[in-house]
């Protein structure tokens, strides 16, 4: 019998060149999308504990609630950036690894965002418009990492923009 060769079967024509431009730019373009989430996470943060009027805190007492739910809403956004961060490095060393990981790090943050919308009613861990922002980046992040160009780095990187083919010709 003959039988067909799949798509990935057939040898590209020798005038057709595999470029690694598109990989690079799917790399990069996952590393800036991470990098300005964590720059968020880091500014918001930032603006969190810089707002807190620090004077109302005394080392004898208590301090005010507003100052602690404040504190609590800057704190818990540290360990995102932490993730996020981590992701953007593994991602620029093993990009197929950094791709789950980073993959694996938005759903949390999603999950995590989803449970807060629907038991913090008190807004005591985030504040609403903050927590629509947190996870619309997130589905947003997802949706490209699942987009072809996104999953671009789960391929094999190329090794030699000058290769013709993967197979010799003969």
């Amino acid at each position: 019998m003959n039988e067909t060769p799949a798509p990935q079967q057939i040898p590209l024509p020798g005038f057709i060149r595999h470029s690694n431009h598109q990989y690079r730019w799917s790399q990069w373009i996952t590393v800036g999308v991470l990098l300005l989430q964590a720059m968020f996470f880091a500014g918001t943060a930032a603006f969190l504990l810089g707002t807190i009027k620090w004077e109302m805190v005394s080392i004898l007492d208590a301090p005010p609630p507003e100052v602690l739910v404040q504190f609590q809403q800057a704190v818990a956004l540290l360990p995102f950036l932490l993730l996020v961060l981590v992701c953007i490095i593994v991602c620029l060393v093993r990009p197929r690894v950094g791709w789950h990981l980073g993959l694996l790090t938005e759903s949390l943050i999603l999950l995590v965002a989803l449970q807060l919308y629907f038991y913090d009613r008190n807004h005591v861990l985030s504040e609403r418009p903050l927590l629509f922002i947190y996870m619309l980046g997130a589905i947003l992040i997802i949706i490209f990492m699942n987009s072809p160009e996104g999953r671009l780095l789960l391929g094999p990187k190329p090794d030699d923009p000058h290769d013709t083919d993967v197979q010799p010709h003969g």
